[in-house]
C-alpha cells in the first residue's frame, strides 16, 4: 500500500520529517541535523513532483523507522522490506536472502535521489538531512573519476531497464567524500549488488548493497 501526501501538505510536512528523523536517530546515537537552512533551499530547487516524491518517500521512512525502534530486535532486512511495503515497491523474490546480513544498504529513485539508508550509514555522514534527501548521489560524494563515470552509465543503463532482479558487481574499494558537508568524512566504498525496485513492472528505484570502510 502507498502512503501519499496531499499536494498541500507535504511542504510541511517534509520538514516536520526532517526533525522526527534526527530525533529518532539522536535516540540510538547518531547525531544528524535536519537542515541548516528552515527555508528548505535544496529541496525547494526539486521539480515540484520530485519534491513531493521525496517528502512522501520520506514521510514512509520515518514510519518504518518508528516501527523498527519500537520493535524488540532491530532487523535491517526488516527495516527495508517495511519502507518497501510503505511506499508500494515491489522486491525480488530473492532480496530477503540478498539482505541477509547486510549492514550497508541505500535506495535511491529514478532521479539519483537517496530515500532511503541503513542505520549503518549513519556511521560516516556529515550531511544533513536535507542535503541526503535533496542531492543526487553525485552531488553527494566526490570520487575517483574512473568510478564516478562507471556509476553514471550504470545508473542511465538501470532507467532503461524495464524489468530486472538483480547484478551483482565486482567494483573494487574507492575512496569517497562527501561534498560540502561540515565534516567532509572520506571513506573507501565498494558496490555489491544492484536490486531493481518494480511498481507494476516498471522500474521505480535501485536498491544498493554496499561495503564501507573507515
Amino acid at each position: 500500500m502507498e502512503f501519499v501526501l496531499r499536494p498541500e501538505a507535504y511542504i510541511s510536512s517534509y520538514q516536520r520529517d526532517l526533525e522526527e528523523l534526527s530525533e529518532l536517530l539522536a535516540t540510538i546515537g547518531y547525531s544528524v541535523r535536519p537542515y541548516t537552512d528552515s527555508s528548505l533551499p535544496l529541496f525547494h530547487n526539486l521539480l515540484p513532483e520530485t519534491r513531493q516524491q521525496v517528502a512522501t518517500a520520506l514521510h514512509a521512512y520515518v514510519g518504518a523507522l518508528r516501527a523498527e525502534l519500537a520493535s524488540e530486535h532491530s532487523s535491517p532486512e526488516r527495516f527495508v522490506l517495511q519502507f518497501l511495503f510503505r511506499i508500494g515497491q515491489a522486491p525480488s523474490s530473492e532480496l530477503s536472502g540478498i539482505l541477509r546480513n547486510e549492514r550497508f544498504i541505500q535506495i535511491y529513485n529514478r532521479d539519483n535521489l537517496q530515500i532511503f539508508r541503513s542505520l549503518a550509514c549513519y556511521e560516516r555522514c556529515s550531511f544533513t538531512l536535507e542535503q541526503l534527501t535533496s542531492r543526487t548521489w553525485f552531488e553527494l560524494w566526490e570520487r575517483d573519476n574512473l568510478f564516478y563515470m562507471a556509476f553514471v552509465g550504470m545508473a542511465h543503463k538501470m532507467r532503461d531497464v524495464v524489468r530486472f532482479s538483480s547484478f551483482n558487481f565486482d567494483f573494487p574499494f574507492h575512496k569517497v567524500t562527501e561534498i560540502d558537508s561540515s565534516e567532509g568524512y572520506s571513506f573507501h566504498y565498494k558496490l555489491k549488488t544492484v536490486c531493481g525496485l518494480t511498481r507494476q513492472n516498471q522500474i521505480q528505484s535501485a536498491l544498493l548493497v554496499e561495503d564501507w570502510k573507515f
